[in-house]
């Protein structure tokens, strides 16, 4: 079946595309397509903080959730595919939150510390 190998090659295939609709819509020809550009995938993650190493890790990782998404879909039919996929992204979004959370606390309790150490210098 056609479907499994576009499933699991799905992240770079949507980079490639997503990377030359917007180079054609930046530079308004087909020449800008050959250009290149900081737009691919780990490059925004990189751009969002990420270190180059983070950046690889989580595009493996969403590379290997669409690989177990293709063989659940082939072995197990759509149902339990698509179950699959709704685990998965109710993980990502539950640890995003949590991730997310972490970072605010973390600046708050700087925020504190600041101030402390103001109020204790005065």
């Amino acid at each position: 079946m056609l479907i499994a190998p576009i499933i699991v090659l799905g992240l770079p295939i949507f980079d490639t595309i997503y990377a030359i609709i917007r180079r054609i819509i930046k530079g308004k020809s087909l020449k800008a397509v050959f250009m290149a550009d900081k737009g691919h995938l780990h490059h925004r993650l990189m751009k969002k903080g990420y270190t180059q190493k983070q950046a690889v890790l989580i595009l493996y990782g969403l590379t290997a959730i669409l690989g177990m998404f293709a063989i659940i879909l082939l072995e197990s039919g759509i149902w339990k595919a698509l179950s699959f996929a709704l685990l998965v992204i109710a993980f990502i979004v539950i640890g995003y939150n949590d991730i997310f959370k972490v970072k605010q606390d973390e600046e708050n309790s700087e925020e504190n510390i600041d101030v402390q150490h103001v109020r204790h210098d005065k």
